[in-house]
């Protein structure tokens, strides 16, 4: 297993450093769990998460909470 960079171990939210980064499913960017606002299991496979920064937008809400 190749070692990851510290590039691919920055928020793109905050720049902050973190082990684990997950995307958010509606802006497509790698966040941090300080910058996570949310996260639900849509179904046995799949986590529907929503950053803060898209929690502010009503439309992408909305979808989140239909997921």
């Amino acid at each position: 297993m190749a070692k990851k960079t510290k590039s691919e171990l920055k928020c793109d939210r905050c720049g902050g450093d973190s082990q684990y980064l997950e995307y958010c499913d509606y802006c497509k960017r790698k966040c941090c769990m300080k910058c996570v606002k949310s996260s639900k299991r849509a179904s046995k496979t799949k986590r529907a998460i929503i950053c803060k920064d898209c929690w502010g937008k009503l439309p992408v809400r909305t979808k989140y909470k239909r997921a």
